[in-house]
């Protein structure tokens, strides 16, 4: 039986890559700055593009002989679907191959279902940013910064006075020296701070980016919902007197969500208790002490 949501994630994943071919045929012209435009790996556009190709030769009743560009305003087909969707198996080939970092690593198929959870701390960490709500009288706006790792939903939280990449690469600092494990991969959106640069830089530490979808949050799922949980446990109904006061309320936030706060996903576990679980099981965590 086919899963809606599945599918029209799907067919999202799909038009952002058609997009991206037309990108490179119509704007750029270069495939290399298409590939940086839009942070996936040469290697992969050429598999895309290869996909694309052979569905038009094995279809051409679907295209009449059309080109990308009138492809563009045509809806995609079952076998387009098919076609251009991204495989595990070649992601993992391309790692050592492609001369350019994986800026969309491990790009899976649909979201994770409930009972596969992850196992292993840090294997993928997510990152977002969310507005705070206005903070005294000061008119700057300011923005929380927030990673939780996937298999044990243990947050890291910190407010900035600017959101971008500058900004994003120290909270990732502040994200190694909390965490208690390494990181494997971090997932975030595409927004402006987890551009190019950033990415570059995870490749340096040698931490594999992904980005998700254009226009599916909920693949970031996690960290959206956990945001959600600060709106209605944390900054709803409460007064913050100056940027110091709200930092200060923060940390002792997340330090009640990491150690106190049970979750229904962890059935019931904190984020600590489930990181211990998992140290005691796999050895590959730090000492929490």
């Amino acid at each position: 039986m086919k899963n809606p949501v599945y599918e029209q994630i799907q067919a999202r994943k799909v038009k952002a890559r058609l997009r991206m071919l037309q990108h490179a045929q119509r704007i750029s012209g270069n495939v290399s700055q298409t590939c940086r435009f839009f942070g996936v790996s040469r290697a992969l556009f050429y598999i895309w593009k290869e996909r694309y190709e052979k569905h038009e030769v094995a279809n051409p009743s679907h295209s009449g002989g059309a080109s990308l560009r009138r492809r563009s305003s045509q809806s995609l087909s079952a076998t387009a679907l098919s076609r251009l969707r991204f495989a595990d198996d070649h992601s993992e080939d391309l790692s050592s191959s492609s001369r350019w970092p994986r800026f969309a690593e491990e790009v899976s198929s649909g979201p994770k279902p409930p009972d596969a959870p992850l196992q292993v701390s840090g294997r993928s960490v997510q990152l977002d940013v969310k507005f705070v709500p206005r903070v005294g009288r000061a008119r700057q706006r300011f923005y929380q910064f927030t990673a939780i790792d996937e298999a044990t939903r243990f947050r890291v939280l910190r407010i900035y006075d600017h959101d971008n990449t500058k900004t994003a690469i120290d909270f990732l600092r502040e994200v190694q020296d909390h965490f208690p494990f390494a990181i494997q991969k971090i997932q975030t959106d595409n927004g402006s701070s987890f551009g190019p640069q950033f990415t570059w830089h995870l490749s340096d530490l040698r931490i594999s980016h992904r980005h998700i979808p254009p226009g599916c949050p909920e693949v970031n799922g996690k960290v959206e919902r956990s945001h959600k949980t600060d709106s209605q446990e944390f900054y709803q109904g409460r007064h913050f007197k100056h940027k110091r006061d709200l930092a200060r309320k923060l940390k002792r936030w997340e330090t009640e969500y990491n150690e106190d706060r049970p979750h229904l996903a962890l059935k019931g576990k904190t984020p600590g208790e489930r990181l211990r679980e998992l140290t005691q099981s796999s050895g590959t965590a730090k000492d929490l002490s």
